[in-house]
């Protein structure tokens, strides 16, 4: 009964966010097949940028509201290959390099700010992006066409000075990730199984003469159960006719698996354990010898870069984008999507990233088809849906005062 309710009281935001989706779909009466399709192709589209935050949770540095400026580093990225006309794989390489050593750039900076401004991250990352906006602006929308000699009849305005607002991305760049290799949900379910089944054999072959009964015991229960879970989804009828006719873009799911495990990796590394350190104590890690500044500098960087490439995945799958203000909410949404897996300003891992890209954009998908059931008003719906992701944001910024007042006042007691 114990490991119930501590079970319940660690991942309280998960069970409630969860049980907010089941009545969502409930009311909103949606067809199954559109909900999974729609919810595939919305976690394809965010995981990375959700996953961007996690090293410098890990740092010690909170939440970094400044991936901001990494989507721009992508924006700016994808209106340099319209230019050029580049299109396919191609375009999608040139793009991601061209963004990345935007960003690298952009998340020194960011970095180096960071530690000017210690204990106060969050709000900095806040102001940067508001600064950083400012400067895309004046790039793309004044100095383009005046300083910068440019002229392109189909992204340039009429004036010739400045970018169009809306950009359109050239025939073949649009799902160019998306539409290259695609497989059944089925069968991505079955690989992925089949993988599971080999890590759960090696690891118990290898762990064989330490591994306690229990513990072994308990990973055969996870694999069976599993396993028993994707025989009904394949079996059950209604189930089965969603899993069979949804399909996942197998580029874009490697390549997030890639950023996933990238970031799994260097948890493991000794800079892993330099964030870590860092994290947990700051002047501790300063005592140990760990260049701390460096390190935050470092997390930064990785953050802006993993968001640049967010936003490029993101916008390669919309095909279409608003020049000047399709990185508005970007921080907002990966945040709260983060929070709503059970994430704290302290402490964050690729599950919880996982986990809340799902519960948060199935949330996004129904909210506004039951806001029309229950009040007859699609509106309502997003009313609902920006109350949920700042109020998430909200609620985790006093849980963490909260806590931290606990521990200061355990502390003075001691």
């Amino acid at each position: 009964m114990n490991k119930i309710k501590n079970y319940i009281s660690k991942n309280l935001v998960v069970i409630f966010f969860a049980v907010l989706c089941i009545l969502a779909y409930l009311i909103a009466g949606q067809a199954p097949y559109v909900v999974a399709s729609d919810l595939i192709n919305r976690v394809m589209r965010n995981s990375i940028m959700v996953l961007a935050l996690i090293i410098p949770i890990m740092t010690g540095m909170g939440l970094n509201f400044g991936i901001v400026v990494g989507a721009m580093s992508a924006q700016a990225a994808l209106i340099f290959i319209t230019h050029w006309r580049l299109t396919g794989m191609a375009g999608i390489l040139v793009a991601l390099l061209i963004c990345t050593v935007i960003s690298v750039v952009c998340g020194y900076l960011l970095g180096r700010l960071f530690n000017k401004t210690r204990g106060q991250e969050m709000i900095t990352g806040m102001i940067a992006g508001y600064f950083g906006t400012g400067i895309y602006l004046l790039i793309f929308l004044v100095l383009m066409g005046t300083v910068i000699p440019f002229w392109d009849d189909q992204i340039s305005i009429s004036t010739g000075i400045g970018i169009k607002d809306t950009l359109n991305l050239i025939e073949g760049m649009k799902g160019a990730m998306d539409s290259m290799f695609k497989l059944h949900l089925s069968v991505v379910l079955i690989i992925a199984f089949g993988i599971f089944t080999v890590s759960t054999g090696y690891k118990l072959w290898k762990e064989k003469d330490s591994l306690e009964k229990a513990e072994r015991v308990s990973r055969i229960a996870k694999w069976a159960a599993l396993g028993m879970g994707l025989i009904l989804l394949l079996v059950i009828p209604p189930v089965a006719a969603v899993v069979n006719r949804c399909s996942v873009p197998i580029v874009t799911l490697f390549f997030i698996l890639l950023v996933s495990a990238l970031c799994q990796f260097i948890t493991k590394t000794k800079l892993g354990q330099d964030f870590r350190s860092v994290g947990n104590d700051i002047h501790i890690a300063e005592a140990s010898g760990i260049d701390v500044n460096r390190i935050r500098i470092l997390a930064t960087i990785f953050s802006t870069v993993l968001a640049s490439w967010g936003q490029l995945t993101f916008l390669q799958n919309m095909g279409t984008f608003s020049t000047y203000t399709a990185q508005q909410n970007v921080g907002t949404y990966a945040i709260a999507a983060l929070l709503v897996g059970g994430a704290t300003i302290d402490k964050a891992n690729v599950k919880q990233a996982f986990t809340g890209v799902v519960l948060f954009q199935l949330l996004f998908l129904l909210a506004p088809a039951a806001g029309t059931k229950i009040f007859n008003d699609t509106q309502v719906g997003e009313y609902f849906r920006t109350v949920i992701s700042n109020g998430v944001i909200a609620v985790a910024l006093v849980l963490h005062a909260m806590n931290k007042f606990k521990a200061n006042a355990a502390e003075a007691e001691a």
